[in-house]
């Protein structure tokens, strides 16, 4: 503790692990806290037993279902009670199409994905272009949007809020769609205030 480590390379020797412990906590001790901050997504309480479950999880590598194939079965299963939560169209064997990931980051970056390669295979089977993908988003809307819309190559399209209306509303959303609408991104839960936007 008498020394500095390194900040940018590795330590010549190594450090106890309780030592590293303190130094890593000592620098985010000014970072805030999460329970308090109103603009992410981890104020809410989590019972030991969750986060005991996901330390266990964390040791996993699930994408390897030969390896774990009780997780996938699980995964499966979530991915069908959503799908029935959701009144999503549903296979013969009334299983849902989905899978878990890391986090909603994640999830966005499939979504985009997954809508740009639909509305092109659609425009490809109609002999249009397929060239110029946008989606429809209001500007209340989280940045990992803008993030996959800005790696994956779609036109980014916000919608203007208002101080009596700080959401995307229909109204809102219909004046930027146009044939190369890839979808609309409404939010269950806006960074601003919280607010669902009206997905009907």
């Amino acid at each position: 503790m008498r020394k500095s480590v390194p900040k940018y390379r590795m330590p010549d020797a190594p450090l106890p692990a309780n030592v590293v412990k303190t130094l890593i906590d000592d620098e985010m001790v000014l970072d805030g806290t999460p329970r308090m901050n109103l603009a992410t997504f981890v104020t809410t309480y989590m019972e030991k037993e969750c986060e005991d479950l996901m330390m266990e999880a964390a040791r996993k590598n699930y994408i390897d279902i030969d390896e774990y194939p009780q997780t996938y079965e699980i995964q499966k299963r979530c991915v069908n009670i959503l799908s029935h939560l959701w009144n999503a169209p549903l296979g013969a064997e009334e299983e849902g199409t989905g899978t878990s990931t890391v986090g909603s980051s994640e999830a966005i970056m499939l979504a985009v994905l997954n809508m740009k390669w639909a509305w092109r295979k659609k425009r490809i089977a109609q002999g249009k272009p397929h060239d110029k993908p946008n989606l429809v988003c209001g500007a209340n809307v989280q940045v990992c949007w803008e993030k996959a819309m800005r790696y994956f190559e779609v036109e980014e399209r916000l919608a203007d809020v208002s101080p009596d209306c700080l959401v995307l509303t229909a109204e809102r959303a219909k004046a930027l769609i146009d044939e190369n609408t890839i979808g609309v991104c409404p939010i269950l839960g806006s960074t601003f205030n919280g607010e669902y936007e009206d997905v009907q």
